[in-house]
């Protein structure tokens, strides 16, 4: 079984910053047995569609857009990527994203241009891009408290697992897992 485990985006305009998407294949709203167990252990999660792709969508235009081409509850950047090595060699897929960030809201540029493909944050990329243009300061920091709710939400989520059965997974390997 591959279990993608991480933060999104939100399409939906349904979705705030901390609520928890499960996902059966990130093109398929289909519901599989595993991903009925994990509904079952994660009550409140929305059960629906995860849209992967290789770029953020960034801006509330690209929400809109993605959101009325898809019907996508949420986007991320990985779980497509994992979803097919689980379908190259047969095995069940499930996603479980936390929210980091709204249907409303435009990420800062500073947020871009700091993640670094590994997960890990390029924080010189970030203080240029803050030097550049500093009025995007507030809009950074409201974007890392998101971002640190989500996290929770994910813990929480991740513990409601581990009671249910399903091993613990690491956080502290979080970005670099898919």
């Amino acid at each position: 079984m591959v279990l993608s485990i991480g933060l999104a985006g939100a399409l939906s305009p349904e979705l705030t910053v901390g609520d928890v998407v499960i996902a059966s294949l990130a093109a398929d709203e289909g519901r599989g047995p595993f991903v009925e167990r994990l509904h079952a252990l994660l009550p409140t999660a929305r059960v629906g569609t995860i849209v992967g792709q290789n770029v953020p969508a960034a801006t509330l235009a690209d929400k809109q857009q993605l959101y009325a081409a898809t019907g996508a509850l949420a986007v991320d950047m990985e779980s497509h990527v994992a979803a097919r090595v689980a379908a190259a060699h047969g095995l069940p897929f499930a996603a479980i994203r936390a929210i980091s960030d709204d249907a409303g809201r435009t990420l800062p540029p500073a947020a871009l241009v700091g993640m670094k493909p590994d997960g890990g944050m390029a924080l010189g990329a970030v203080l240029a891009s803050l030097a550049r243009a500093p009025a995007q300061l507030p809009a950074l920091i409201r974007t890392g408290i998101d971002a640190e709710r989500a996290f929770g939400a994910l813990r929480g989520a991740l513990d409601a697992l581990e009671a249910g059965g399903i091993g613990r997974l690491d956080l502290g390997e979080l970005g670099l897992d898919v």
